[in-house]
């Protein structure tokens, strides 16, 4: 944890975007746990509030653009190659595209607030052939709000272990 505390000291703003583009792979770090501690150094007065939320909010919607590239240029063929490894039969993808259809905006906006939901749910986006601007509103809402939720929980709670 201190490292990851030097990495923010030392790059900043810069080192805030990158996480969060990569976290929507998991990488690092969860985005829910590296967002909460955003707003804890923020709380700090380490960063700034107002442009560590507009950071945060970039460096996530930057990693779900591209995840949603991703599936829309390899996703389906990689679901209908690979999909029975994890039970996805042609059959079940089907069900899964007629479920996008109806639910998926809400599903893109909701799934931010389920931790690990909104990885998939951004690579499913694409792959069903949801379109870029619809996929981009119910993004940036739900970027939006749980970001500004999980700031704000790490502004007001302190760390216990830094």
């Amino acid at each position: 944890m201190l490292q990851f505390n030097d990495f923010i000291l030392h790059y900043g703003y810069f080192a805030v975007y990158f996480f969060l583009a990569l976290g929507i792979f998991g990488l690092p770090l969860p985005d829910e746990f590296v967002v909460a501690f955003i707003g804890h150094l923020a709380s700090i007065g380490t960063l700034n509030y107002p442009i560590a939320l507009v950071i945060t909010i970039l460096g996530v919607m930057s990693g779900t653009i591209f995840t949603y590239a991703l599936g829309r240029n390899i996703g389906k063929p990689m679901l209908i190659k690979y999909g029975r490894w994890v039970r996805l039969s042609p059959k079940r993808l089907q069900r899964v595209d007629r479920w996008f259809e109806k639910y998926g905006p809400w599903a893109v906006t909701l799934g931010y607030f389920v931790p690990g939901m909104r990885h998939i749910i951004c690579y499913l986006s694409g792959s069903v052939g949801m379109g870029m601007r619809r996929y981009l509103i119910f993004a940036s809402i739900g970027t939006g709000v749980s970001t500004v939720i999980c700031l704000t929980i790490g502004y007001l709670i302190k760390f216990p272990f830094l």
